[in-house]
């Protein structure tokens, strides 16, 4: 695969005039021993950063606002889980998600702690990758990177999905740039990530000294074994059994729970450590979404709480002084976020947003649409919607009027025209097969500037490559088993694309609201084919 050396040297460059800091006198270190470092590295506080706007206070009256009045010790941001949507998906109405609010809401947190005396710090819990390895993912590792660089994140761990891509897994430096392996996975020598060997990261936050590692579910372990990236996945017992216990910090794990028996294996192995805190990035059922001054000691059981699924939110851990016994009193939140968000993330969020522009313009520069498989069919190729044009000009005209003809175009107005992971939805000649891997067709669509006329989502998508049809309009073979085309893809095909990241409700309204727009009723049919000779 193509590495684009380049790229780091270009986030560097960009992180020195994001930070306002020389390049590498300062870090946001997150290492293990004595001298525990604390989470307010270059970023943590936004110093120098303006005063937020006067009607600023509307966002915290709608999320809770006795919650954020609250000046507790120390307030840790949890983030994670995202499996690769790092801008807001439509697994909720409004679409919510992305680093941009991400970075939003840690800057708000600021802005508040600077009054009471709260400190602030962030944490990665991991699964920031989807899982598979596209050619795009070793940028949009660096990317992910850079932001928690930028952000001032005290530091980051690595969940079972990002170990795939080794931009991700790759140990560099100290503190977050330097991602901490799951704990209970026995990376194999070939791994990305084989040269990072810590167990856990510790940091301080104001009072609190925090020790933090990953768990990776055993359900998990199988796809990370094939690929060659571990020898072996233990159960999370028999891992935190070689972990000495710290009854004066607090442990957080990050976790992906896929059942309640890996819950309370951890959580039990937890309690022998000290205070801790279970953290399922999943945003399952099987942790709580809110707690209020919940007491969590050395003699205690762990508490588990859960982010919002798919990145859609991040969560906040309050620590207050339990007083006499010891101990801490902890608060959780859940934050969705929402669109509002883009209102209040001063110089962080326009950080962020450049921070995503030399992504998106390093897509265009190293070509990754030219990476992928390409493959070609013996039976037929595709040929573009203009050639349907000629027998079933009605029909073309009314597509020529809906989204679907200018989704290429949707695309360029958001500069997302070279990203391979939205436009291969928005083009003529990419499919993806039943185990979600995508496959560009020779003959389809290849890039902004040499295929235009494969844009859009067209004929093709639908009734599949039309040269056959193009060539004997009459063979009506070509539309049965085994033959280039068909009548409808229906609705599994559609989903390929509209599926719940993407498109929120698209099943539930398929019958009603989407077939109806696809499927030409618009059209009389005795318009729909009308042959050149027929005229």
């Amino acid at each position: 695969m193509r590495r684009a050396p380049s790229f780091l040297a270009a986030v560097t460059t960009l992180l020195c005039l994001v930070l306002g800091t020389g390049c590498g006198d300062e870090s946001s270190s997150a290492e293990d021993g004595p001298g525990t470092p604390s989470a307010d590295g270059p970023g943590a506080g936004d110093a120098g950063e303006p005063a937020p706007p006067a009607d600023e206070p509307a966002i915290t009256e709608t999320l809770d606002a006795a919650w954020w009045k609250r000046a507790p010790a120390a307030r840790l941001m949890l983030s994670g889980g995202q499996q690769g949507a790092l801008r807001p998906t439509a697994h909720t109405q409004p679409a919510t998600g992305g680093l941009e609010r991400t970075a939003a809401v840690l800057y708000r947190l600021r802005q508040v702690a600077a009054k009471g005396g709260t400190k602030v710090g962030a944490l990665s819990l991991g699964w920031s990758m989807r899982g598979d390895l596209e050619p795009q993912d070793e940028a949009r590792a660096d990317y992910v990177r850079a932001f928690h660089e930028s952000r001032g994140y005290a530091a980051a761990l690595l969940g079972g999905s990002d170990l795939v891509v080794p931009s991700m897994a790759q140990p560099r430096g100290a503190g977050p740039e330097t991602p901490v392996p799951p704990l209970n996975v026995k990376l194999a020598d070939t791994s990305p990530a084989a040269g990072a060997t810590r167990l856990y990261t510790e940091f301080a936050l104001g009072p609190v000294t925090l020790r933090a590692f990953g768990i990776v579910d055993p359900a998990e372990a199988q796809p990370l074994a094939d690929a060659g990236l571990v020898d072996a996945v233990s159960s999370p017992a028999q891992n935190m059994a070689g972990l000495r216990p710290k009854p004066d910090a607090v442990w957080v794990v990050g976790t992906r729970l896929l059942g309640e028996g890996t819950r309370e294996e951890i959580a039990g192995s937890l309690a022998r450590l000290g205070p801790g805190v279970v953290v399922d990035v999943a945003g399952s059922p099987l942790g709580a979404s809110t707690l209020d001054r919940a007491p969590l000691r050395a003699d205690g059981a762990p508490l588990v709480v859960s982010l919002p699924a798919h990145g859609t939110g991040v969560g906040v851990l309050d620590f207050e002084p339990a007083g006499e016994g010891g101990g801490w009193l902890v608060s959780y939140r859940q934050i969705l976020l929402v669109p509002t968000w883009e209102k209040y993330g001063g110089p962080a969020i326009e950080a962020t947003r450049q921070l995503a522009a030399l992504y998106r313009g390093l897509l265009r520069e190293r070509s990754y649409l030219h990476d992928f498989q390409r493959v070609a069919r013996r039976d037929a190729h595709y040929v573009g919607s203009s050639a349907c044009a000629a027998c079933h000009a009605a029909i073309y005209n009314d597509w020529r009027g809906s989204r679907h003809a200018t989704a290429l175009e949707s695309l360029k107005g958001v500069d997302h025209a070279w990203d391979p992971a939205c436009l291969r939805c928005h083009v003529v000649g990419w499919e993806r097969g039943e185990d979600g891997t995508w496959t560009g067709w020779k003959s389809g669509f290849r890039d902004p500037e040499k295929t235009p006329f494969m844009g859009g989502v067209g004929c093709e998508n639908c009734h599949g490559p039309g040269s056959a049809h193009v060539a004997a309009p009459h063979d009506r073979a070509l539309f049965g088993p085994g033959g280039p085309n068909r009548r409808h893809m229906g609705k599994d095909g559609c989903m390929r694309c509209h599926d719940a990241e993407n498109s929120h409700g698209f099943e539930a309204a398929y019958e009603r609201v989407h077939l109806p727009a696809v499927d030409h009723r618009r059209v009389p049919s005795d318009r729909r084919t009308v042959l050149p000779d027929d005229r």
